[in-house]
């Protein structure tokens, strides 16, 4: 199934920085219809890194993280929540870029996910740029109404005064933008929370059970190819030749792209197409490593058989104990390697241009996807960006960035074409 995804983004207009929050204009998206009674309102803005608020209350939260699967993404979403005060049922969420957090000093923190670090890594600060948003949300309503900020209250999205007037954060999220930062927040007590930890509906589910989610697998951009790969049979190999001609008459057929030292890839109209030439290209390697499963388990066992072995923990005389008893028992147990072979192929659309590099990538880290760009993109990091989307498994092996610079040297080969490149299933 192809979903073809809309990428025009809220553009960041950057601001100052203080206490680890930067304060930026956010524009919203333009409303689908002219009766919207915000159609005629000028775009809404941030209120800060974490938080923006649209004019009819919708909340967008940024999460920096990577959703593949274990629910990261609603439950950084409930960490802001909760703190933020807001209407659960208007929250949604969006992933800032690596790019922009780069510009922005890393006011996202850390992009990696792994290790359920997703929520650990990054609980305590996300929650104190959300208690940080809602006082500024509060502080502009105070304002508005002339009225110490301490006395007024806020819950679901509504900020009241004891007189009894109230406003939504729609309507005072530009004003709360242009508010400094608090230097200090106080978090809410574990005792009073009301969103985290709680059962709520994830918000990811509705978009997977009826198609509409975009997994890297779904991208597909106007005029893009697709491309399959052919890497090294073993470890240190390297390409020796390949004979383009035997296949470049093959529908759909664009080009042959040698990939770095070890790899070759076949770029054409379909996945299936390429993947389908590739199969049927002449191609010869050399040199390469011989090691195999059987040579593997020989090294274990040596390993684990070495008088050098480390042993953590040791009670008693073992060596005597052993020599001294009347039977001893001897088992050896094999267990094979787990493959971190993710259900979405390793897959990676890039479009190169002399002027910037872009991916669209299910990646388990953002930055280190930003990071790999730059040396066979030719470009500097500012001139290189990551759009992240939704990971069809993980395990680990998405936190690595192999198969983000194969994507970046096939589609320099091809300079203005998105290529989307797939990994095949073996």
């Amino acid at each position: 199934m192809t979903k073809t995804l809309n990428l025009s983004r809220r553009s960041f207009i950057v601001g100052t920085g203080a206490t680890g929050l930067t304060i930026g204009v956010l524009g919203a998206c333009t409303p689908s219809s002219s009766e919207d009674p915000a159609a005629n309102l000028p775009p809404n803005e941030e209120v800060n890194a974490w938080v923006h608020i649209d004019h009819d209350d919708t909340v967008t939260v940024r999460i920096a993280r990577s959703e593949m699967g274990q629910g990261t993404l609603t439950g950084l979403a409930q960490l802001v929540a909760e703190e933020l005060e807001c209407d659960w049922n208007k929250v949604v969420t969006e992933y800032p870029t690596p790019g922009e957090n780069l510009k922005r000093e890393r006011v996202w923190g850390s992009f990696s996910t792994g290790g359920s670090q997703g929520i650990r890594g990054s609980h305590q600060y996300v929650r104190e740029g959300a208690a940080a948003a809602r006082i500024m949300l509060v502080e502009a309503a105070a304002a508005e109404w002339e009225v110490p900020a301490s006395e007024c209250t806020v819950a679901n999205g509504i900020i009241s005064h004891s007189s009894g007037k109230k406003t939504s954060f729609g309507k005072v999220a530009a004003a709360a933008s242009q508010l400094a930062p608090p230097l200090e927040v106080t978090l809410k007590d574990p005792a009073d929370w009301k969103v985290i930890g709680q059962a709520k509906k994830r918000l990811d589910t509705s978009g997977k059970l009826d198609g509409s989610q975009v997994y890297g697998a779904d991208l597909k951009l106007d005029g893009m190819l697709n491309a399959s790969i052919m890497q090294a049979p073993k470890i240190g190999a390297t390409l020796k030749s390949f004979d383009e001609t035997s296949v470049s008459a093959m529908p759909g057929v664009k080009k042959v792209v040698q990939v770095g030292d070890n790899a070759v890839a076949v770029v054409a109209d379909t996945w299936w197409r390429a993947n389908t030439a590739l199969k049927a290209l002449s191609v010869e390697w050399e040199g390469g490593s011989d090691f195999s499963t059987d040579a593997f388990e020989s090294e274990l066992d040596e390993g684990l058989t070495a008088t050098e072995t480390f042993i953590g923990n040791m009670q008693g005389d073992i060596e005597p104990a052993f020599a001294n008893a009347a039977q001893v028992i001897e088992a050896t147990y094999n267990m094979p390697l787990q493959n971190h072979a993710p259900m979405e192929p390793m897959n990676t659309t890039a479009l190169w241009t002399p002027e910037k590099c872009e991916i669209w990538c299910p990646t388990q880290n953002g930055e280190s996807a930003l990071s790999a760009m730059p040396e066979p993109s030719g470009l500097p990091i500012e001139q290189c960006e990551v759009y992240k989307l939704h990971l069809g498994g993980g395990f680990g092996r998405r936190g690595m960035s192999d198969f983000v610079t194969q994507s970046v040297l096939i589609a320099k080969e091809m300079p203005g074409t998105p290529v989307k490149l797939q990994w095949s299933r073996e």
